[in-house]
């Protein structure tokens, strides 16, 4: 299994985690600060805002 895409090696079928996986991105000067004010606003982390948002904006899309 490829951890990083979430794909069995060689069957091609999506492997559905039972935990949580860790990703790093690179944001902007500007949205990191957006992101810790309205993580400070809403009381939340940083990376369960962030988590938040992420699945949010992929929640229409179709699951492959």
């Amino acid at each position: 299994m490829n951890a990083s895409s979430g794909i069995h090696k060689g069957t091609g079928t999506n492997n559905r985690f039972t935990s949580p996986q860790r990703i790093t991105i690179t944001v902007s000067a500007m949205t990191l600060k957006k992101l810790l004010m309205r993580s400070v606003v809403e009381g939340r982390s940083v990376s369960n805002l962030s988590a938040y948002l992420l699945e949010k904006s992929l929640d229409g899309d179709s699951e492959d």
